[in-house]
């Protein structure tokens, strides 16, 4: 394990420990309407006052407003993969669009991690569970638009309410239904501008929870309603659909699982008087109810296709033993789960709860749930009713394209798609990173692959015998051309035809096609770029692609329709790539694909700033946003991207006197900006922000335009404290020091014992204080900041042992002499500290690998667990990061979530009392049934982990359900919770139980709602009884082997590792070892198909520095001597020669694995020549030099045959080139010598000894 000392390396690794995460790190700084609002901005729509809803700010409310026209899909020459899908078939996902908090909905934010769906040719309505009436984010409605699927939103009425509409109702969902329905004249007044508004900001739907009840009135009067709207609509040339689960019938009395029949009709509606687009079957479904409700949707002259089956994707995954019944029934399908977040994204964690590994695997399961398990439309399994969401099951899954249609909207040239999928590790622009940050902005999503992935063989068939012998296809965040993602097709195949996307695109002879693409390895492309035509899109229109000038370098190739053969008027039906005969380790990556005229002017309108809002400004970076107009609009009208002739809009930022930086893009017609960069300075504060429109061909587009420069203020201190070194030894002075550097002085810098709190040094006022601390311990740094605010940075400094190394020192370094001549030894020796040692090993931690300790060695509500760790960095879900778990994948959910007991570092969360700040930790068992949230009484209320620092956390219980927190040594938690259990305790009576299987203990790994750990553990322990105070701070310190107190029951070191096993060194002996394993085969809530499978282990790091171990510390000395050459070390000194004469500087750096030390000494010594060793040309000495002085190149005579090197160097001694060779007899050498004028030291060595220096001048 590397460490570093440099304070500026530390700094980066400060700022490496706030990591992208589900919900980001900073602000919402984007304010949206409350539900409760809606009839006040609903009445100033009716009174024609166009305004924000209340709230709302007019910058606030562009990132609700959609630019994106609605598009139509394909319809004349559509084809499909399998004939005999029914092509009316539709699909809903009336799923969230979230993170955890159900707060960011698709608002642009400064975080990878995202719901990115991606499938939208697989969906017709995208219903949006999270979004209330009537608001939407224009990251969603814009990116779904694009794609021809509706969006909507949705009231959502607790189960079992009952709900009338009147003025006076006790909830809000009452009296907004009773403005709704007002009317006048027998007209409904509400109808028009809810309709008008619902185009305005882009929504379809409006959804309703109908698990309420009511009476009939109010039924017939919501039916009604809904019929007006839809008239309205009509007239306004807008898709307005109302979404209702199949709870709350025409009686006003819940119906669950009766199907289409008498008791729905009515709001459902007939041809003439469409009141329901979507009714959304509960999930009881089977074949009788769906033949009843196609019949009864054919007697009201309605599509049965507008009757949804059900499937409760949280609860049952995908099981459902009435699959195959879907085939003979003309329904289409709806999956609904859950409150906060879509299950689909959520259950993303089969391979960890990083934000990479949620990505790459949340592709996966999409493409698995919709494209069948071998990830083929064209090559489907048989149905099966019995899986979950773990991508392990859906490799058996039947794919949704079973029964659906893949549909598109790609109908309008130019086409344009980079593959970028609307979030990204960094921000590129034509290869190259502009922004390096993490981010994530859904409306910027391109136009994905149709299918995902059709791939068939050289005879145009994917089968079973085939299969294997494919390319690969996927998305990928490791690269970009635009945006964060690209296209990546691998593997070794013979031939492979990748068909991308499902086009109705009329051309010209001189349109232009265009791929730009990359090679991993090897500069051929291995590829062609092919078409098909409308009504022969078998017959395949190919040009290969060209080799690449260089590997790993983007490339793009154009052709003209015309040269594919092409006529005026043809329509290219399909678009793909086919791949032959490429190796094992081939990979072509595609960052765009396109079809332009490149003749066409779009009169791309250049923006106009209407507003720039400073957030926050710090020492490096600021935030802000900024709104943008391309078009003056007034009162109810609304701009299209496409009527201003824009696709999209960059975003850029400078700050004076640097580079101009683009930062991201957007459809939007607003921008948020998160962490901008900047170069630290009171006098570096003046920056401008601009605004380019890009036209749709991507190409084109205005010019930036800027606002005026505004001074950013420095209002965000940042209070980050790093050291300038790893670890400290007694009495060794170390300093302290604010990160940010405009940071204002302190007014006190304080260390305390962390166990009994009393100060033990003090450091003066300032951005930097410097310490020594006489005693090992562990010790809290409390800083009083220039307010006076006290912040504490827990366990921050831990002073340990001399016996476990140090970083190194250097205090002096001399010469045995001041001068020399050349070939003549000069020892050099050194003073200072090597810091060697045998330090403690650790056992590295990486989601989703977790520390497993059978659980059987500790049993009974009576225990101790203990340990050290040292976390890299928090990605927190909803309910904060897993650090111990005892639990079992064997059981149902929710134990097999929770289980015996879980200590969690927890989010920032609210409490009864009091405002729990972010990373503390929590201590549960089971008995405590509100998950969601702590028992607050059993937390480290106070004390919070640190990122980097090491801490000792213990749990303690008792058999009196006396629980207690421990945190670096001091009891911050004490408490009584007397519903504590254990699985054993509950198993007659609790069915989700499998007793015959143990819950083992678990140190890290993720679940859900929680992600897992990162970092270093070390000393773990489980006692069977809780610890006193007094033995809690002797556990801190470790135990010798043979040492080990009766009642430690397990206990690693992690010092060896025997196989794939630690040691137990603990009293219950070897039969429980401890191992380090993964879940597969686990995504989400259900388990029962998961295993552990274990992992090779790294204990090939430092672990806890105040424990002696086997972890061996050894300095290595490295000296930088200019011509020096060493011949010879020992201890502290080096004896070294030099070749050429001048004033020596020396350098020598020492390094180890806590960090590294260097020192200069500048002219140390004096090097001068031999009488006759230079400016000596003389052939009887067997070597000659000419002509001298020389213009360009020397020549060399040799009159003895060898293995010559010659150097040339600098009057200083510095070598500028090298040239080595075999010499005959009588050999002349050419030498050419390419610096400057003036004077050169040519050195010959002969057999890798010094010959000859010369002096020679180019004139």
């Amino acid at each position: 394990m590397k460490r570093i000392t440099l304070f500026a390396s530390l700094a980066l690794a400060s700022c490496l420990t706030v990591n992208a995460q589900r919900t980001p790190t900073h602000p919402l700084d984007i304010q949206d309407a409350k539900f409760e609002n809606l009839p006040n901005y609903l009445e100033a729509w009716l009174k024609g006052e166009m305004k924000q809803p209340q709230g709302v700010s007019e910058i606030d409310d562009q990132f609700f407003i959609s630019r994106v026209r609605p598009l139509e899909r394909i319809k004349d020459g559509d084809y499909q993969v399998r004939q005999g899908v029914k092509r009316d078939r539709k699909m809903c996902l009336w799923t969230p669009l979230d993170d955890p908090t159900a707060q960011w909905k698709a608002l642009p934010r400064y975080c990878f991690e995202g719901d990115n769906f991606s499938l939208w040719s697989y969906i017709d309505i995208h219903g949006n569970w999270t979004s209330p009436w009537i608001r939407s984010t224009a990251g969603l409605t814009d990116i779904a638009h694009k794609n021809g699927v509706t969006v909507g939103c949705v009231m959502s009425i607790p189960y079992g309410n009952t709900v009338y509409p009147s003025r006076w109702s006790y909830d809000n969902y009452g009296r907004i239904l009773y403005q709704l329905t007002q009317k006048k004249n027998d007209k409904f007044v509400y109808a028009e501008p809810l309709v008008r508004m619902m185009k305005f900001y882009g929504i379809n739907g409006i959804g309703f929870n109908s698990e309420f009840h009511t009476s009939s009135s109010v039924m017939t009067l919501l039916s009604d309603f809904f019929v007006a709207c839809h008239k309205e609509a009509e007239k306004l040339n807008w898709k307005f659909e109302v979404h209702w689960y199949d709870g709350t019938g025409d009686d006003g009395r819940i119906h669950f699982d009766g199907g289409l029949g008498n008791h729905n009709k009515k709001i459902f509606g007939n041809k003439d008087n469409i009141a329901t687009d979507m009714l959304f079957a509960n999930y009881n479904w089977g074949p009788s109810h769906l033949r009843g409700s196609v019949s009864t949707a054919q007697s009201l002259g309605r599509s049965s296709f507008d009757y949804y089956a059900g499937f409760d994707i949280q609860g049952r995954g995908l099981r459902q033993a009435s699959w195959s019944a879907l085939l003979d029934n003309d329904i289409s399908i709806g999956f609904w789960g859950a409150h906060k977040q879509s299950l689909i994204h959520q259950s993303a964690t089969d391979n960890g709860t990083s934000d990479i590994a949620i990505q790459k695997t949340y592709l996966k399961k999409q493409e698995l749930m919709f494209s069948g398990g071998y990830n083929n439309p064209g090559l489907l399994p048989a149905i099966n009713t019995d899986c979950n969401l773990a991508n392990a099951s859906l490799k058996s899954f039947h794919g949704l394209a079973t029964f659906l249609t893949a549909k598109s909207t790609i109908q309008q040239v130019p086409f344009v798609s980079r593959f970028n999928l609307g979030n990204g590790l960094s921000f590129r622009k034509d290869g190259k990173v502009t922004f390096n940050h993490k981010w994530y902005n859904l409306n910027t999503q391109d136009y994905m692959p149709t299918w995902r992935w059709w791939i068939t063989d050289g005879a145009d068939q994917v089968n079973t015998g085939n299969i294997n012998s494919l390319a690969k296809a996927e998305l990928t965040f490791d690269d970009a051309y635009w945006g964060g993602s690209c296209l990546a097709i691998s593997g070794q195949t013979d031939f492979s035809r990748v068909k991308l996307f499902k086009t109705m695109l009329e051309v010209k002879p001189d349109y232009e096609f265009s791929v730009t693409y990359k090679t991993i390895a090897g500069k051929d492309s291995h590829a062609k770029f092919f078409v098909a035509l409308k009504d022969h899109v078998t017959e395949y229109k190919e040009v290969a692609l060209p080799a690449v000038e260089a590997v790993g370098e983007w490339k793009t190739f154009s052709v003209k329709a015309s040269d594919l053969g092409l006529a005026a008027g043809d329509k290219v039906a399909m678009m793909g790539l086919v791949v032959e005969n490429t190796p094992a380790n081939y990979e072509l990556r595609v960052g765009e694909m396109a079809l332009r005229d490149n003749a066409k002017d779009f009169a791309t309108v250049a923006p106009t700033i209407k507003k720039v809002e400073i957030l926050r400004g710090r020492y490096n970076a600021c935030d802000f946003k900024m709104q943008y107009a391309s078009k003056e609009e007034s009162g109810w009208e609304k701009t299209y991207n496409d009527e201003v002739g824009t696709w999209y809009y960059e975003i850029y930022f400078q700050q004076k006197d640097q580079p101009v930086q683009l930062l991201t893009a957007t459809t939007s017609w607003a921008a948020y900006v998160v962490d901008a960069p900047m170069v630290s300075g009171a006098d570096k504060r003046d920056c401008r922000f601009g605004v380019r429109a890009v036209s749709p061909d991507g190409k084109k587009g205005s010019d930036i335009v800027w606002s005026e420069y505004k001074k950013v203020e420095y209002n965000q201190p940042l209070s980050d404290v790093v050291a300038d070194r790893p670890v400290i030894k007694p009495n060794e002075e170390f300093t302290l020091k604010y990160l940010d550097d405009m940071v204002p002085a302190a007014q006190s810098w304080k260390l305390k014992n962390a166990v009994t709190g009393a100060v033990v040094a003090q450091g003066e006022s300032g951005t930097s204080a410097k310490f020594t601390v006489p005693t090992e311990g562990t010790y809290d740094l409390v800083v009083m900041d220039s307010n006076g605010k006290e912040s504490i940075i827990r366990g921050k400094v831990k002073v340990t042992p001399e016996a476990t190394g140090a970083v190194p020192q250097i205090t002096d370094i001399t010469a045995d002499k001041t001068t020399e001549v050349t070939g003549k030894n000069v020892t050099y020796t050194y003073e200072g500290r090597l810091g060697e040692g045998k330090a403690s090993r650790g056992l590295e931690i990486t989601d989703p690998k977790m520390f497993r300790i059978p659980g059987d060695v500790q049993q009974g509500k009576s225990y101790s667990y203990a340990l050290w760790f040292k976390a890299d960095k928090f990605s927190h879900d909803s309910q904060g990061t897993n650090l111990i778990n005892k639990n079992s994948i064997h059981d149902k959910w929710p134990h097999n979530n929770w289980g015996d007991l879980w200590v969690t570092i927890r989010p920032q969360w609210q409490g009864h009392r009091t405002k729990h700040e972010a990373n503390e930790i929590s201590f549960n068992t089971m008995g405590w049934t509100a998950h969601d949230n702590p028992y607050e009484e059993v937390m480290s209320t106070g004390y919070n982990v640190t990122p980097g620092v090491w801490n000792h956390i213990v749990v303690t219980q008792d058999d009196g359900n006396m629980q207690k927190i421990y945190f670096n040594g001091r009891k911050v938690a004490d408490h009584s919770f007397t519903e504590s259990k254990r699985r054993e305790d509950v198993v007659r009576t609790d069915g989700r139980i499998d007793i015959s299987q143990v819950a083992d203990i678990f140190i890290g790994g993720g679940g859900v709602y929680k992600s897992g750990f990162n970092g270093v553990i070390d000393e773990v322990q489980v006692w069977n009884r809780p610890l006193t105070d007094d033995e809690v701070l002797q556990a801190m310190k470790g135990y010798k082997e043979g040492e080990v107190p009766a009642d430690l029951k397990a206990y690693f070191t992690f010092e060896e590792v025997d196989g794939l096993k630690f040691k137990n060194l603990g009293t219950a002996g070897r039969n429980y070892d401890g191992s380090v394993v993964v879940v597969a085969g686990s995504g989400g809530e259900n388990t029962s198909g998961a295993s552990y499978v274990d992992q090779k282990p790294n204990n090939d790091v430092l672990g806890f520095p105040g424990v002696v171990g086997t972890y061996e510390i050894k300095t290595v000395p490295t000296w930088t001597l200019g011509d020096g050459q060493i011949s010879s070390s020992a201890d502290k000194t080096a004896v070294v020669t030099y070749a050429a004469p001048g004033k020596k500087n020396v350098t020598l750096k020492l390094k180890n694995g806590w960090g590294e030390a260097e020192k200069t000494v500048e002219e140390i010594v004096e090097i001068t020549s031999e009488a006759n060793a230079i400016d000596a040309v003389d052939a009887q000495l067997g070597f000659s030099v000419y002509p001298n002085p020389f213009v360009e190149s020397v020549n060399l005579r040799f009159a003895d045959n060898g293995r010559y090197t010659i150097n040339v160097l600098g009057t200083t001694g510095a070598l500028l080139q090298s040239n080595s060779f075999e010499a005959a007899q009588g050999q002349v050498v050419n030498v050419a010598i390419t610096g400057a004028k003036g004077m050169y030291l040519v050195q010959v060595l002969k057999n890798g000894k010094v010959y000859k220096t010369v002096k020679v001048v180019k004139k």
